[in-house]
């Protein structure tokens, strides 16, 4: 049996008093998705969205070892540097990496490490990390 979605690491930011395309700018890369606060959830949906975001996915290739998944971001968003340099800017709630790892209908299951480097870079974006097993 083989997973159905692909390998993914974004970068979300969420809550800040700047406008989501002002956020956007920031960045080296469109937004793969963005929201306003106070808007419609979803399209038709009557819960509204109480922080405003934007989210920067990268795609993954199938082969992608897990200790290469930060720095493929950082590299797709123009650098530490200039991530960096952006939080400070705008200051949000939340500034989050998430993995995306499509595993449990696999059947190759696999383990992985990081670098103490991508710890250390992790810890100046002072983000958090999340993974979702899929």
């Amino acid at each position: 049996m083989t997973a159905t979605r692909s390998k993914q690491v974004s970068l979300t930011v969420r809550g800040f008093a700047h406008s989501v395309d002002e956020v956007e700018r920031l960045f080296v890369v469109p937004a793969t998705k963005k929201g306003t606060a106070g808007e419609p959830v979803k399209p038709g949906a009557t819960s509204r969205l109480t922080r405003s975001f934007v989210k920067f996915a990268v795609p993954l290739n199938p082969e992608t070892r897990l200790d290469e998944v930060v720095p493929k971001l950082l590299e797709a968003l123009g650098g530490l540097h200039k991530i960096s340099s952006a939080r400070r800017e705008v200051s949000p709630d939340y500034f989050e990496i998430d993995i995306t790892w499509p595993i449990k209908g696999s059947d190759e299951q696999e383990g992985g490490y990081f670098s103490k480097e991508v710890l250390a870079n992790l810890s100046q974006l002072e983000c958090t990390l999340s993974f979702s097993f899929l």
